[in-house]
């Protein structure tokens, strides 16, 4: 076997070299101790609901994924993972695994806001505020926020058009309208959105009775404007129509629904049989 040509290393000039490269930006911590965490300031995240269960859940399985801190003079500032810390509080930890992160404050805001973004519980105006911070303040695209959350640029897109617009955003952000009845609403003139926003709230319509007072009124196919997307976008969309569709026909029969809901699932069927013959 071939002897190396290079001398042998010693351990004095090898602790050298390490004193030389920099640490890594992220690293993993066993543990910090709570108390020496604080709450980001500019956390966009206000509501702490499901708490309770959250700290079910780590009593039985434990902390699955670590929140992220950033060192701060004194302790540590939260980044990542506030109800996570809230629910390990609320059992009495005095400790909790986390991920250190050497990142500046406005890095962090960032970080913080994406993060939260993730999430399917934040609240209409929590998401608002922030998908208005990164197109806004920041000036993401569209594509790069998508891509940032994990989400489609059309989901992107329909949020910042329901939050803009000035019939929908206030019902919205009261919780008053849904975000995805909302979304239904975009594909009318804004003259005809108002009346529809009044009666829906009124009458308390489901999404189903939007699609339909859409079709008979405005002359407005119920399905999702997809004008201007590309087939993997449109087949995103597609598919989450389907598992939507699929979720309202699971929660009761087939009887139990209006002679018009049948009508328009007997031509949906129809449609899609020969959709299947091509």
């Amino acid at each position: 076997m071939a002897r190396s040509s290079r001398a042998p290393i010693s351990f004095a000039a090898a602790s050298a070299a390490a004193r030389l490269v920099a640490p890594v930006e992220d690293r993993i911590a066993d543990s910090l101790p709570i108390d020496g965490i604080q709450p980001s300031p500019r956390n966009p995240r206000r509501g702490m609901a499901g708490i309770g269960e959250l700290a079910a859940s780590l009593q039985a399985h434990g902390l699955m994924q670590p929140i992220v801190v950033r060192p701060v003079p004194g302790g540590y500032e939260l980044i990542a993972g506030h109800r996570r810390l809230e629910a390990a509080k609320a059992l009495g930890w005095t400790e909790i695994p986390a991920k250190v992160a050497n990142v500046s404050a406005e890095q962090a805001y960032i970080l913080t806001l994406v993060e939260n973004l993730q999430r399917e519980d934040l609240e209409p105006d929590e998401e608002a505020e922030a998908l208005g911070v990164l197109v806004r303040e920041r000036k993401w695209s569209v594509r790069k926020v998508a891509e940032a959350i994990k989400r489609d640029p059309l989901y992107v897109s329909r949020r910042l058009r329901v939050f803009d617009d000035p019939v929908l955003r206030q019902p919205v952000l009261e919780q008053r309208l849904p975000v995805s009845t909302a979304e239904i609403l975009l594909r009318v003139e804004p003259q005809q959105r108002a009346q529809l926003v009044e009666e829906t709230l009124a009458n308390g319509w489901g999404q189903m009775d939007v699609r339909l007072a859409l079709r008979d009124r405005c002359g407005v196919t119920p399905h999702p404007d997809t004008r201007g997307v590309t087939p993997r976008q449109r087949s995103h969309e597609l598919v989450r129509l389907i598992r939507e569709t699929s979720h309202v026909l699971e929660a009761g029969s087939f009887a139990d629904l209006t002679a018009s809901a049948r009508a328009e699932l007997r031509r949906l069927y129809q449609r899609l049989a020969l959709l299947v013959a091509d």
